[in-house]
């Protein structure tokens, strides 16, 4: 299976193209308003309310104050059902309703954080992710990912699965300093290589329990494994779930996690440079070059691809899956709208073939049908990879 990376053609993409770079981009970096979003709901759960409420009041010392703190529970379950980011959202005037004098007035803002932070510490991590597609000939994204068509897309072939981390430059952990967590900093591994997965669209969206994503001093242990199962898989699938309007695009996705906020004691975001990595090169099988893209960028686009399956064959580790690299170029159809996608050249590592030479189009055949070439120290065997 092929999976494509439309890209725009500027010099920050050149940079990607040269050094083998991904960058995995967080929510607020997305044209999605809704990326990322899970739909989790409080209900009107009195007893978990309850919980909730008094772990969230523990730095108040209100051992005295039960009337406000049932006031307060009372004010959300009559709220409920509710979603996660309209507790968040919640402002100091809406809250302030229920505050008898001035003392509540100056104390329920500072309640109100401390809810809003611990529930924040218990809501799913944010996640950051690399898009890919499953379509090199959708005419939309090319207008809008690849620079109005100036831009080319990249073909990557996953082995098992999965694009690698470049060994050269593998990052296998990722730190932060924690100084509101009982230790001074945490760190997370990372693995070697980036699961690829297809996005599902959806009509509408799948609520879930929002008790669920605390322990069971909040929720207690009144749902049923079933229960905990959809939960859990609602979590860990989120950024894998996009609306339907979005199915054109046949998205995959390569995602990480950033850290766990309860574990930090707040919530951490990956910065720019924690977020970039680099992707195993040969496993770069092929490039589309735009159809407005100007001649000058075509032939730099060229060299940066021979100099980079070149360096496959020198500087080759002992155990390795080189595939030939194929340039394609996009073309406008003259009496339709469609896109196609020709084949001009195919960069072998010791020639460059072009699309009138007589071994062009078994070539082209075989790196379509998915053969390789597979080293193992000396000895090297032809492959297929599914």
């Amino acid at each position: 299976m092929l999976y494509y990376r439309y890209r725009t053609g500027n010099e920050l993409s050149i940079k990607e193209l040269i050094y083998d770079e991904m960058f995995f981009a967080s929510v607020s970096e997305c044209n999605d308003p809704y990326e990322g979003k899970l739909f989790a709901v409080f209900d009107k759960d009195a007893e978990c309310w309850s919980n909730l409420i008094e772990i969230a009041l523990k730095p108040f010392n209100m051992q005295r104050a039960v009337e406000l703190k049932q006031r307060i529970i009372d004010y959300f379950v009559g709220k409920s059902p509710i979603y996660v980011g309209e507790v968040l959202n919640l402002s100091n005037d809406e809250f302030l309703t229920i505050a008898k004098n001035q003392t509540e007035n100056v104390l329920l803002p500072f309640v109100l954080v401390e809810i809003k932070n611990y529930i924040n510490n218990y809501v799913p991590p944010e996640q950051y992710f690399v898009s890919l597609s499953k379509s090199a000939t959708n005419y939309l994204m090319w207008s809008h990912y690849a620079n109005n068509h100036k831009g080319y897309c990249l073909i990557f072939r996953p082995i098992n699965g999965e694009i690698k981390q470049n060994p050269l430059w593998k990052r296998t952990s990722i730190s932060h300093l924690t100084p509101r967590s009982p230790f001074p900093s945490m760190s997370y591994h990372i693995g070697d290589a980036f699961k690829v997965k297809d996005i599902e669209y959806l009509s509408a969206p799948e609520p879930v329990n929002a008790f669920m994503c605390f322990p069971t001093a909040i929720c207690g242990e009144n749902y049923s494994e079933e229960e905990m199962q959809r939960f859990r898989n609602a979590f860990h699938t989120v950024y894998y779930k996009k609306h339907g309007v979005w199915e054109y695009e046949k998205e995959a996705r390569l995602v990480i996690s950033g850290d766990i906020p309860w574990l930090s004691g707040e919530r951490f975001s990956l910065t720019t440079h924690q977020r970039l990595f680099h992707y195993e090169s040969t496993q770069l099988v092929g490039i589309v070059l735009g159809a407005k893209m100007s001649k000058g960028d075509k032939q730099r686009i060229k060299e940066i691809i021979k100099e980079k399956v070149e360096r496959w064959y020198t500087g080759k580790p002992k155990e390795t899956i080189i595939s030939d690299f194929v340039l394609f170029e996009e073309k406008l159809s003259e009496n339709n709208r469609n896109i196609e996608i020709e084949a001009h050249e195919i960069y072998t590592g010791f020639e460059v073939l072009a699309k009138n030479e007589p071994s062009f189009s078994k070539k082209l055949t075989e790196w379509e049908q998915g053969y390789a070439i597979k080293f193992s120290g000396t000895i090297s065997e032809k492959i297929r990879i599914e």
